[in-house]
């Protein structure tokens, strides 16, 4: 596509937005589940100018919220990038009445209307069930925004609201926080040649190291069992509040991480199940290099692969081992990760997309202290005196999409998928597998050694 002054050239996607992409596109269309929403009870006197002002400063500083896709994604399984563009102007606050009780439901017929992606990759609409009760619900594309935004939005929102209802003497442009970092020119950079020949090589180097720990010889399972509509079951992974007060301080005395432990406990146990001295594990990384990145909206999260030596050695000397692995995989938060799958697999027919999780063997995710999103996810925001803010859970139903070919429903349904949050001092989560793929009685082996390998660090 040639620029022109009225349309600029289409951007790269950056090195984060790589595997969302890659995700979205493993299914034939985009769905509800890719959104990342925002829903904000307000009870008390609301100025909804200021409200309206506060949103668009933010989405104005912010540049990732103002981009769009220059293209439509397409209804194929083709995971071809369209390009993306930058809106120049943010968008708008729909205000909707609606009777008081009828919030949720309508909030629900909100969140069930898809964003145009060629149009905007945010929407913002207020729900007026009076003067003092409103509903803000917020549509954030995953291509945007991920999981590390959501307290930081809230502050900004509750700083800008409170900054124009009770201005202080010379307010400073933008509030108490620092400049936010450019997203395109975070892609800028990554699209130079030299960077680019840089994310070559690194990636030919992280390849071959993840070949040689079976990324592409999946856990083997019944892949004729295996269609496009996965199907999953679950055992449950959780930790009582005093062994987990137990596992952060092993964690402190080897000097390792509360992830590092989890990972390492759930590496090894299906190591032993599956008879491999090696593996690959996929991790979350929060993605903030700089310190601008911290206070800046955006997607920079990325799946990191992780190669994990599991042969036989001294559970403190493996601790370690899992520990550096994952450090060592974190300096490559840069690299897309088709750079990567490109180099270890084939290609799905027609261009299709890779799986998020089609290198790893087990995927982990731990919220709530040391994992990827360690902030408390659900600390309301400070709105000025009489006017309350109250995060709530709304989601629109949807059916469980399908993949678009069977390349992509088995690299998701080899994968053993961990998920663990910290509530209330308890670690509570499950590992989820594909029911027809795994056997249910091997999962439950595989809980139950992880469960044995944490009571051999915690013991009474």
């Amino acid at each position: 596509m040639t620029a022109t002054a009225d349309r600029p050239e289409p951007l790269p996607p950056s090195s984060r937005q790589d595997w969302c992409w890659q995700w979205m596109r493993s299914y034939p269309v985009d769905s509800v589940p890719v959104e990342a929403t925002e829903t904000l009870a307000l009870h008390g006197p609301l100025d909804v100018g200021a409200l309206r002002d506060t949103l668009a400063e933010i989405e104005t500083r912010h540049e990732a919220l103002r981009l769009r896709l220059a293209g439509p994604p397409g209804p194929d399984p083709s995971a071809a990038w369209p390009g993306q563009t930058l809106r120049p102007d943010p968008g708008t606050l729909t205000v909707l009445p609606v009777t008081a009780g009828e919030t949720t439901a309508e909030a629900v017929r909100v969140l069930a209307r898809p964003l145009d992606l060629t149009d905007r990759m945010t929407r913002a609409t207020l729900l007026r069930a009076g003067p003092r009760e409103h509903l803000l619900v917020m549509q954030f594309h995953h291509l945007v925004v991920d999981g590390a935004c959501h307290p930081l939005f809230r502050d900004l929102l509750a700083e800008g609201y409170t900054r124009r209802t009770r201005p202080a003497p010379d307010p400073a442009p933008g509030g108490r926080r620092g400049e936010p970092e450019s997203y395109t020119a975070l892609i800028a950079r990554e699209a130079t040649p030299q960077a680019r020949s840089a994310v070559r090589a690194r990636a030919a180097d992280l390849a071959r190291s993840l070949q040689a720990h079976g990324s592409g010889d999946p856990l083997p399972g019944d892949t004729d069992a295996v269609d496009p509509d996965t199907r999953f079951a679950s055992v449950p992974l959780g930790v009582p509040a005093d062994r987990t007060r137990l596992l952060l301080r092993r964690s402190r005395a080897e000097r390792v991480t509360l992830h590092t432990v989890l990972l390492a406990a759930l590496a090894r146990a299906v190591a032993t199940e599956f008879d491999r001295d090696r593996l690959v594990g996929s991790v979350y990384t929060h993605g903030r290099t700089t310190p601008a990145a911290h206070e800046t909206l955006g997607l920079f999260s990325n799946v990191v692969s992780v190669p994990l030596d599991t042969a036989p050695m001294p559970l403190p000397d493996f601790l370690r081992s899992v520990h550096d692995r994952v450090r060592d995989a974190s300096l490559d938060v840069d690299l897309p990760f088709t750079e990567v799958a490109a180099r270890v697999l084939p290609r799905p027919p027609g261009g299709g997309a890779y799986c998020r999780s089609a290198l790893a063997h087990l995927e982990l995710r731990l919220t709530g202290v040391t994992g990827w999103l360690p902030v408390d996810q659900h600390r309301p925001p400070a709105f000025p005196p009489g006017l309350s803010a109250t995060a709530l859970d709304v989601t629109a139903p949807y059916t469980p999409p399908s993949f678009n070919g069977p390349d992509q429903a088995r690299a998701c349904a080899a994968t053993l998928f961990a998920t663990l949050d910290l509530t209330d001092g308890a670690l509570v989560g499950d590992l989820w597998y594909e029911r027809r793929y795994h056997d249910a009685g091997r999962l439950a082996r595989i809980a139950g050694r992880y469960g044995d390998l944490l009571a051999e660090l915690t013991p009474a």
